[in-house]
């Protein structure tokens, strides 16, 4: 069997079908996807585009209906034509009343609704004030942007809870994650005007007149959620509870309802799983077996065991024996990289801890000088400690690191015909725009950072990290889960921590600690460190996480292709065909396409380029060629032609019929694949054929049952064809 390397591309590249030769009329534009989030770097939980309240909790939930959120700084002055290109939504999420340029901020607002955009507005409505100058924004430009989302607004705000009642709520909508019991702490006027206007928190201030509020409100042209009716913050320990169902909230305002929504989470009718090891205690001896170092016994008896796709990276001055390695270790690396279920990730040069202030864990002559505690320097006053001080220029430093520790595994410990694919960021996982660009100009793609949990210690979605970090226009793909330094406090206790990880993989698909209501919010990542083979408890924990997922009904991809997917769903685009049709391009290699609370079917004979589906609770998944371009129209109905409904391995060019399937696939150990509307008890020849020259490599018998499933088994090893025929 020959293996294609690990960079192979995800899917196929696309191809045109013989349908798309007539293309749409310049008036089918796409639709907007993007919602335009607004912050004020000068607030405290405002600070940057990756530490704000609309990217720390707003932005996963909008990505999970299918949403690309742009975050834009006000404090940088009123977004330009140019900011807007693609935007369907504005959220502002301000922490205060003041603004800069306010009153042309007011006017911009208002245009913008008046435009068909729609407004949400969280925890204050926008800004009173100018923070320049101090000056009152007069009340008729506030009032001219409520009567344009048909509400009224006349403040009389007060924050003395015993004047406040409340008349009515919708629990389900503002009791997400806390109830509101004893805790009427705001107020604020604002009266519904329009029928269609949707009230689901009404409070009264009980010392005026006609004191009735819509503090919780949507509306036609978006919505509005006043005061800690958003959010509870902790500021004792910075946790957060939704206090607003964020999923119904932004569906509801957004008019989302009833949308396709490109998917990160499934494909081909599983959960996506995907592992990526971090290079951190490679050398460490293992308190297991002292004659052998953590890498070793990750290496024996994790990966030797459970043959996944696994990308694995190395911190290049632990492995090169000019620095920190050994022979022995370059030789364990290549014999890592070796296997065929590898992909080959990069950690660094140095594993810089914080990127923007050139503090890295290892001290190398006349690159970094180690800097104590208690020296009056830069590392004194970080979190990191005994960390070393880059000496050389930023650019020399930041490029050895990326494309410096790339070059190195590539040209020491890389079998031939393959490459490092992904880079793993270190430390504070807050790269600079010039690294995160460094590294997509030599075509490896990037992840790390994120630390999602859903679990008994941070039991709220607010746990959950969005899909990217941006900086600058650059992206940076999170992690899904947290690794073990997260659930250890360091590294530094209870090294089993790791099996905490099995609660944020149910939790994220069945939130019990939260509504129960079924949301698949997230792929499985199982993310750790080599130091995980220097304990017998941690080396335990990840077998028992590994078992786990194993037991699921997962498909295994690599790191570089689960990003490759993140991608796909930022590029994808959508277009309304207005006949009940809806066309995807641009959508790469996130192949899947969800529909949320329907009972109906994709219409396969009308369809194009749908080659199968599933449901899991009432979200149907519709799996998409990978021809670069399908079409989707729903149906009532129940499919009569066959389809594809799981596959526990990838899959391109499929070609179905009742008579004849073939396609090809690549798995690791097992091939799992199941038809549905194949000839009824009939008897079907299996076939597996090399990848390069079609030698037969197996063949066996399937068949399908009364119903007309079809099952297929197959042994499988790297990329290869397979063939279905009926007997």
């Amino acid at each position: 069997m020959v293996f294609l390397p690990s960079l192979f591309v995800f899917y196929s590249l696309p191809l045109l079908f013989p349908w798309m030769s007539v293309r749409a009329g310049a008036e089918n534009t796409p639709i907007p996807r993007t919602i335009l989030g607004l912050y004020d770097s000068t607030e405290d939980y405002n600070r940057q585009a990756d530490n704000n309240l609309i990217h720390n909790n707003a932005e996963m939930v909008l990505n999970y209906l299918g949403m690309k959120v742009k975050l834009y700084d006000v404090a940088q002055g009123i977004p330009g034509d140019d900011v807007m290109k693609d935007v369907c939504g504005i959220l502002t999420w301000f922490q205060d009343e003041e603004v800069s340029d306010a009153a042309n901020f007011w006017a911009w607002m208002t245009r913008q609704v008046q435009s068909g955009k729609k407004l949400v507005m969280l925890k204050t409505s926008s800004a009173y004030k100018d923070k320049k100058t101090g000056v009152a924004i007069p009340f008729e430009v506030i009032e001219k942007l409520y009567t344009s989302m048909g509400l009224l607004y006349s403040g009389d705000w007060t924050d003395n809870p015993l004047v406040i009642e409340l008349i009515d709520k919708d629990s389900g909508m503002v009791e997400f994650e806390r109830t509101l019991d004893d805790e009427l702490e705001a107020y604020e006027k604002i009266v519904p005007v329009n029928p269609q206007d949707k009230v689901y928190l009404k409070l009264r201030r009980t010392d005026i007149e006609d004191g009735d509020s819509a503090t919780v409100v949507v509306t036609p042209q978006g919505g509005v959620a006043l005061g800690d009716y958003v959010l509870l913050i902790n500021y004792l320990n910075d946790r957060f509870r939704w206090r607003i169902n964020p999923f119904r909230f932004f569906e509801e305002a957004f008019a989302l309802k009833a949308k396709p929504r490109f998917d990160t989470t499934t494909l081909l009718g599983r959960r996506i799983l995907y592992v990526h090891i971090d290079g951190d205690g490679l050398r460490n001896t293992s308190e297991i077996d002292p004659q052998r170092v953590s890498g070793e016994m990750i290496r024996d008896e994790i990966l030797d065991v459970y043959p996944l796709p696994t990308t694995v990276s190395f911190i290049a001055c632990e492995v090169d024996s000019r620095y920190f390695g050994s022979k022995k270790l370059e030789g364990l690396a290549k014999a890592i990289y070796e296997k065929a279920y590898v992909e080959a990730g990069s950690h660094g040069f140095s594993h810089p801890l914080d990127w923007d202030k050139a503090l890295t864990a290892f001290e190398i002559d006349g690159y970094s000088k180690k800097m104590m505690v208690g020296d009056l320097n830069i590392a004194s006053e970080s979190l990191y400690g005994n960390a070393a001080k880059v000496i050389v220029d930023r650019s020399v430093y930041l490029k050895r690191e990326t494309q410096g520790a790339i070059e190195y595994l590539n040209q020491n410990v890389m079998p031939e015909g393959k490459k490092v694919a992904v880079y793993q960021w270190t430390g504070n996982c807050r790269p600079p725009a010039e690294a995160i660009d460094l590294v997509n100009q030599i075509g490896v793609k990037n992840i790390n950072g994120g630390d999602s949990r859903l679990d008994d210690a941070i039991p709220s979605y607010t746990g959950i990290a969005a899909l990217v970090r941006q900086t600058e226009g650059r992206l940076q793909t999170y992690t899904s889960n947290s690794n073990e330094n997260i659930y250890t406090e360091g590294w530094t206790t209870a090294y089993g921590g790791l099996t905490n990880i099995i609660e944020t993989f149910k939790q994220t698909e069945v939130p019990t600690l939260v509504d129960a209501v079924p949301r698949r919010v997230s792929p499985m990542n199982i993310y750790y460190h080599f130091y995980s083979g220097e304990k017998r408890a941690s080396l335990n924990a990840l077998k028992k996480v590994y078992e786990y997922a194993l037991e699921q009904k997962v498909i295994p991809v690599f790191t570089s292709e689960y990003i490759s997917g993140v991608e796909g769903f930022l590029q994808g685009e959508i277009l309304d065909l207005g006949d009940g049709g809806w066309r995807f391009s641009r959508y790469g290699s996130c192949r899947t396409v969800r529909f949320d609370q329907t009972g109906i079917y994709p219409d396969l004979e009308k369809s194009k380029g749908v080659i199968g589906f599933s449901y899991w609770f009432d979200h149907l998944y519709l799996y998409l060629g990978d021809l670069g371009e399908a079409e989707v129209y729903l149906t009532e109905k129940p499919p009569r032609l066959p389809y594809l409904a799981e596959a526990a391995n990838l899959m391109n060019e499929l070609a179905l019929s009742q008579n004849s399937i073939t396609f090809k696939t690549r798995g690791f150990k097992d091939g799992f694949y199941r038809f549905v509307n194949m000839w009824p008890h009939a008897k079907y020849g299996v076939k597996i054929r090399a990848w390069d020259d079609d030698k037969l490599l197996y063949h066996a018998e399937a068949k399908s049952n009364r119903k007309g499933e079809l099952e297929v088994r197959i042994p499988l090893e790297g990329w290869a064809k397979v063939e279905i025929t009926k007997w």
